[in-house]
């Protein structure tokens, strides 16, 4: 799905409006975008009105931000609607800078006289006003923020400065009781630069975002993070006609999108019935070193509940010993230990040598691989393996170790070929191109983009709303953070979910990386969905994740989604 600059947002409401064949006006737009809103809200198990418990609402208070433009008419109509749905709770609106229906200014017609915007409230003109709202706020379920939406680039000051500060405030002050003040966001969180992620002097701090039409840019950079809460995409009405032909234009143009799960649904992995384990393919994963057990647990884990036909864990014996008391459905590949370049050169042929022999489709090297002289030397050996006269590589996936020890080697992407995938979070990433973790977090688009032009290798950098770079220029963003992720050993998972979907599309050498990068990222994002969803985000283990991997394969198929 294309993320859209506010100028490019504002153009395809125009040409909504102006469709020659499903002209959608812009007061529809306004009500679907409403409604839109008002669907999210109900959605929220606090708010449902059907829910076991009833709802908050029902006899409590929403508070309904309205600011001048369109965004408060947006507004307006939820505010209508959740006095529709909730005749006995009370639902208070306060106007900043917007003009009433009775005003000399006038309206255009279409907006004037709707139900939605003829709604009363209180101007927050006067100290008064403040004072009520602020009372309000302290006893309020939830606040609708409908202040600003997209195109704001000058800093906030004044009034509307004033009225940020205050839901914020208490937004914090009430985290701590039973049901917080829950803050939901139209568009995007006032204050919240739509297409660069800043915060322009202060803004919102929502719990949800419900932004409209097509994704903002903005909203998925580290900056905007702790700003927008969760982001789902509320439809508007732009014709499905006008919507193919955009995501058409997207995929031609290799424009930025988010990654989606209708688009993860169609690219999922076959499993035909007739299918065995030869069929899904063999996977190696070179993972483990005395201080790290658990990485080539998850890892190899992971590679098997994604998919795998079979996996091998290559390592040496003692690390066999101990993690073969978990690990059982896979087979093992013992190396020998490797504290020097001659034990590094032994160890690499070995394992040449078995992935040459026993037609392994894919190696995953890195996780746990540990930062010894030895395993320096091992990688370095690896990379020399395309000298070999006829020797054909497997598809890689680097993580975690495999991506500090190429950093120490120059040069080292000329040694491999295109097409595989690295998956580094910002410091490994500036580890391999010299750069600090906050020069990758300042863009971390441009960050990914250039390491894969430059590595000539797909580049997942990982974090909040990870980002998936192709050396051709494309680029895609996850559409979902989840702090249960944050966890040791979620990177390992991740690493294995990939290099599992990878062994089973790499029947063919032109298997695009990019796109099996982008499933194992989605499909780790909604395997610690379904995690939170159970068990909240504190206190998730990585080991966790690897049953709700496949469950997460089951949920997207039945329709289930990130976004």
């Amino acid at each position: 799905m294309k993320l859209v600059t506010a100028a490019e947002m504002k153009e395809l409401e125009r040409r909504t409006d102006e469709h020659e064949k499903f002209p959608v006006p812009t007061r529809q737009l306004m009500l679907n975008a409403g409604n839109s809103v008002f669907e999210a809200i109900m959605a929220q198990a606090r708010f449902d009105p059907n829910g076991e418990q009833g709802s908050e609402l029902d006899e409590g208070l929403a508070v309904v931000l309205v600011g001048p433009g369109n965004n408060g008419g947006d507004a307006l109509v939820v505010a209508a609607l959740l006095r529709q749905q909730f005749p006995a709770g009370e639902v208070k609106i306060y106007f900043h800078h917007r003009s009433r229906p009775d005003d000399e200014e006038g309206f255009p017609e279409e907006l004037t006289y709707t139900e939605a915007e003829e709604q009363d409230g209180v101007d927050l003109t006067d100290e008064p006003a403040f004072e009520e709202l602020e009372n309000d706020l302290q006893e309020a379920q939830i606040v609708v923020d409908g202040l600003l939406g997209s195109g704001i680039t000058r800093p906030v000051v004044g009034a509307l400065a004033r009225i940020i500060d205050l839901v914020n405030e208490i937004h914090g002050e009430r985290q701590t009781e039973l049901n917080p003040l829950f803050v939901v966001a139209i568009d995007v969180p006032t204050g919240l630069n739509s297409d660069t992620g800043e915060v322009q002097g202060v803004a919102i701090e929502a719990d949800l975002t419900v932004t409209l039409g097509y994704p903002k840019r903005g909203l998925y950079t580290y900056a905007a993070a702790e700003s927008t809460g969760r982001i789902i995409i509320g439809d508007i009405g732009i014709p499905v006609e006008m919507q193919e032909q955009i995501e058409h234009e997207v995929e031609e143009n290799q424009e930025l999108c988010l990654i989606t799960s209708s688009w993860v649904r169609r690219h999922l992995p076959p499993r035909p019935i007739t299918g065995h384990k030869g069929t899904f393919g063999k996977l190696m994963v070179l993972s483990g070193s005395e201080n790290y057990l658990g990485a080539p647990y998850l890892s190899t884990a992971a590679g098997m509940r994604a998919g795998a036909g079979l996996v091998t864990l290559a390592a040496p014996q003692n690390i066999i010993n101990v993690v073969a008391t978990k690990l059982t459905e896979n087979t093992f590949l013992v190396l020998p230990e490797v504290q020097n370049a001659a034990a590094a050169k032994t160890a690499a042929d070995t394992l040449r040598d078995q992935v040459t022999g026993g037609k392994y489709r894919v190696m995953l090297f890195g996780p746990g691989l540990g930062n010894s002289e030895g395993k320096a030397a091992l990688v370095k050996e690896i990379l020399e393996w395309g000298q070999a006269s006829g020797f054909e590589w497997p598809r890689l996936v680097v993580d975690a170790d495999g991506l500090n020890m190429l950093a120490k080697i120059p040069g080292w992407w000329e040694s491999l070929p295109a097409n595989n995938i690295l998956t580094p979070h910002p410091g490994e990433l500036g580890t391999l191109r010299g750069q600090t973790i906050e020069q990758i977090e300042a863009d971390r688009v441009q960050s990914a983009l250039d390491a894969a032009k430059q590595f000539n290798q797909v580049v997942v950098l990982k974090g909040a709303y990870t980002v998936v770079a192709a050396p051709d220029g494309r680029v895609k963003i996850n559409p979902a953070g989840n702090a249960a992720l944050a966890t040791a050993g979620s990177g390992d998972v991740l690493a294995g979910i990939t290099a599992g979907l990878l062994t089973q599309l790499v029947k063919k050498k032109e298997a695009d990386a990019f796109d099996v990068a982008c499933l194992g990222v989605y499909l780790h994002s909604m395997a610690g969905e379904l995690i939170r969803r159970d068990f909240g985000d504190m206190g998730v283990l990585a080991g966790d994740l690897l049953m709700a991997i496949p469950q997460a394969v089951v949920s997207l198929k039945n329709g289930d989604s990130l976004e």
